[in-house]
């Protein structure tokens, strides 16, 4: 079902001996008598809505990572950060010098875009974020923003890696993220890290100490009645900034290298790596039973963040500069100010053999965009330096009743029914009058650099609704063999209705092996913030030669229409899975789990729609402002395919228990179809395309076709270490390099597999005091520079490509200490 070709077996000969070296090791150990089972037993709330089902029974692949697991992959804070290093599955690519994207990043669940995944919390759906990824690899998504999770209210991570709109709903067509938050009845802990960026920078011959964070965090339970609690918590995390930019060509970058722009030649003007932010938050979770059968539940997180982005430098000889504000140029600095709420409230009911679980959510999330640092070229020297840009106000609401039963219909029967009334508003609001205002010099570029601002008559306020039913069914037709079937139909006001299925099965050959398959049809409907989202932003031509004003348009927008934009409509997708789980040992386990994602009329953010012709029509509208035009479409019909492997032992080692895991992922993405043809494009310019060779091979390699964590766990009384190695495989992405190879008719740069280490050692102070000290990235390991020819690190200001996950950070130390009682 999953092919690789010669070719992708060679580029992973690289990956695949640790991975079976691995293996022959745990196979050669002593069967030494584990303190626990295998991961593998865990129970899990995903993936099956029986309650005794663990990720052994499953016929689905699960992953399931306890506390400890997960407080170790937060040591920078970062919940996407944490899934990067917790999954091979999952990437969380750090974009830099893109304004928004800077606040607001998405995860990557199977090499697929960061909202083609579901996010649950305890369960429940999480809403999306107000802001549109604008500039990344999957442009044009609307992700959910993991970071606005409280990292410290989280006791244990799942993570179903398959298809499962019929289950779930929209979004969940590479599979299912669910946080769970802790529940301890009683006690509490406290807190402090403190860790910063330690790393030889070598573009500009530094050593630099930067990215200082300081992590403060509190949880503590409180007991209601005789199972019931309270738990809830606050933390707070601020990051300094980093920067990895490098020496910039004046004589390149700058516009007529005036001699205050020559001045500036070898400075470090541009601005590359990690925003400055503060985060702080609240959360709980309270369960209080009632009476025997009735328990009233509810949990909440809230999240304020501030954070800075970084906007390319202006020279001072730039049109869009006023050399009496800023005589030595200028460099923008857009500011996000976000505000994240989720509460969720229910109530759970056992009669008569039937579950009930009847649950309200409100989901919200506002982001005001700013800028400082700034000016509005066209107003002259009365221009304001800092701008209001837009305000973007998404909330969802949702009445939610799910019931199961186990029924004896000859054979053991799990029934589950439920359905789902939501409704979503997305408002868009307008910048400050002189962000977007065309001022009285005409020779100069109206609007806020880094900006414009959003205009009065291009804001947005819509909302819909969205009814949904589903049946899930669940049967050990015999000792070995477990079949499921899910459906469910949705209807949505805007965007009309949509069916799903799917099939699973896993057969017991013996208790310890077995197969396990499903076949399954997903959808994700067009996020409401897709349809009114629109914003400018400053960013290279197609040549890379220059920068430009591109406008992201919504679909529905005139202008978007004469270039040949056209309703938006649901994508659809069929996953196929098929794969075994064993366990040779009671403390060894291993998985493999092969899959294929067909995803048609995928979502896209066209190319920049730019060239003399395209230009000259702006201008003969009046909108000279702007030089090139994008929107959303459902332009791709894609094929990915790859596969999954797992494997675990633990064993008594050295006076502790000692955990090994090996997890790996191939991942392949294909294009079956672009729709380009475009009538109305054609008019204004017939040798435009709607999306480029360029945009057409970042999709196809934004992400690594392989990525593998080797881990390594040693508990003692006193001592632990963790050690756990990663490698991102070889990447390929498009080079403004002229000189560099082609492919696919695109001039390209492969980047070379990368490794990276992290450690960690906790030591008990005393019972309840415990001090870590570790490193992430301990051997400063960078992804593999940017051909430096032809100028394709636009002047050496950017030396590294951003498409990387491991970024461009360098080594992060930190030290922790975690106070509980």
């Amino acid at each position: 079902m999953v092919c690789f070709s010669d070719q992708d077996l060679t580029m992973h000969k690289n990956v695949l001996p640790p991975l079976l070296l691995l293996a022959e090791l745990l196979a050669a150990l002593p069967s030494a008598q584990a303190q626990d089972t295998a991961a593998i037993d865990q129970v899990t709330v995903v993936g099956s809505r029986a309650r005794n089902r663990t990720v052994f029974d499953s016929t689905v692949p699960i992953d399931r990572f306890g506390a400890r697991e997960v407080e170790n992959a937060l040591s920078s804070g970062e919940v996407g950060a944490a899934l990067q290093a917790l999954s091979p599955s999952i990437n969380f690519p750090r974009i830099e010098s893109s304004g928004a994207s800077d606040s607001v990043r998405g995860v990557q669940l199977r090499g697929l875009a960061p909202d083609q995944v579901l996010v649950l919390i305890n369960g429940k759906r999480r809403h999306a974020s107000a802001v549109l990824d604008t500039e990344s690899s999957f442009a044009g998504t609307v992700p959910v923003d993991v970071n606005a999770i409280p990292p410290g209210a989280i006791d244990h991570i799942e993570i179903l890696r398959d298809g499962a709109g019929a289950q779930y709903g929209s979004d969940a067509v590479a599979g299912v993220i669910n946080i769970v938050l802790k529940q301890q009845r009683s006690g509490g802990s406290a807190s402090v890290s403190y860790g910063a960026n330690h790393t030889d920078f070598k573009p500009t011959d530094e050593k630099k100490t930067d990215g200082q964070t300081k992590i403060v965090n509190a949880d503590y339970g409180v007991p209601l009645g005789d199972a019931g609690f309270f738990r809830f918590g606050a933390e707070s995390r601020s990051r300094n900034p980093t920067q990895r930019a490098g020496f910039s060509d004046a004589g390149w970058t700058s516009w007529n290298y005036t001699p205050a722009d020559q001045a500036l030649d070898g400075k470090v003007v541009f601005k590359s790596g990690d925003s400055q932010s503060l985060n702080n938050y609240l959360f709980y979770n309270a369960l209080l039973p009632l009476s025997d059968g009735v328990d009233l539940y509810s949990f909440a997180t809230a999240n304020k963040r501030k954070s800075d982005g970084s906007a390319y430098f202006r020279y001072p000889g730039d049109p869009s500069n006023v050399e009496a504000v800023y005589p030595k140029g200028y460099r923008p600095v857009t500011h996000g100010d976000a505000s994240d709420l989720s509460v969720v409230a229910g109530v759970r009911i056992a009669s008569g053999g039937w579950n009930w679980d009847l649950s309200a959510r409100h989901g919200s999330n506002i982001f005001n965009y700013d800028v400082n640092n700034s000016l509005n070229a066209s107003l002259g020297a009365q221009s304001p330096s800092s701008f209001h840009l837009a305000t973007f106000d998404y909330r969802q609401n949702a009445l939610n009743a799910d019931v199961t039963r186990e029924l004896d219909w000859g054979v053991p029967v799990n029934l589950a029914v439920g359905a789902e009334f939501s409704r979503e508003t997305y408002v868009s609001s307008p910048g400050d009058a002189a962000s977007y205002a065309a001022g009285p010099f005409t020779d100069a570029p109206p609007g806020a650099q880094a900006g414009p601002g959003l205009r009065p008559q291009d804001v947005f306020d819509g909302s819909r609704n969205l009814r949904s039913v589903y049946a899930d069914i669940e049967s050990d037709l015999t000792k070995q063999l477990l079949v499921g079937a899910a459906a469910r139909y949705s209807d949505y006001s805007d965007f009309g209705n949509a069916s799903t299925g799917k099939l699973s099965a896993r057969y017991k050959f013996t208790d310890d092996f077995l197969l396990r398959g499903s076949v399954s049809n997903s959808f994700r409907a067009p996020a409401l913030v897709q349809t009114g989202f629109r914003f400018s932003t400053l960013n290279f031509n197609s040549d890379g030669t220059g920068l430009q004003t591109a406008s992201l348009l919504p679909a529905s927008d005139p202008l978007a229409r004469a270039f040949g934009a056209q309703n938006l409509k649901p994508e659809k997708s069929t996953n196929l899975s098929l794969g075994l789980a064993w366990k040779p040992a009671r403390n060894t386990s291993f998985t493999l789990d092969g899959y294929r994602i067909k995803i048609k009329d995928r979502i896209t953010r066209t190319s920049d729609l730019q060239s003399d012709a395209a230009t000259a029509y702006l201008a003969g509208i009046g909108r000279s402002d702007i030089q090139s035009v994008a929107y959303l479409a459902n332009l791709l019909d894609t094929t990915t395919t790859g596969l999954d492997a797992v494997l675990n032992h633990d064993l008594s080692f050295a006076g502790g228990k000692l955990d090994l895991n090996a997890a790996l992922n191939l991942n392949k993405t294909r294009i079956d179809s672009v729709h380009q043809s475009s009538a109305a494009l054609a008019k204004i310019d017939p040798d435009l395309t709607v999306l480029t060779n360029e945009s057409l091979f970042r999709i196809r390699n934004a992400s690594p076709k392989n990525k593998l964590v080797l881990s390594a766990d040693w508990q003692a009384a006193q001592w632990s270490l963790l050690a756990r190695a990663t490698r991102f495989g070889a990447l390929k992405d498009f080079s403004y390099d002229d000189e560099a190879p082609v492919e696919d008719g695109v001039h390209i740069q492969r980047f070379a597999a990368v490794w990276t280490l992290d450690l960690e050692a906790q030591y008990k102070l005393t019972k309840q005091l415990t001090l870590a000290v570790g490193a992430d990235n301990l051997l400063d390991r960078y992804p593999q520079r940017v051909r430096e020819t032809n100028n394709a690190t636009y002047g050496g200001a950017l030396p590294y490509n951003f498409i990387n996950p491991i970024g461009v950070n360098g080594a992060y130390f930190y030290g922790r200490l975690r106070y509980t009682f």
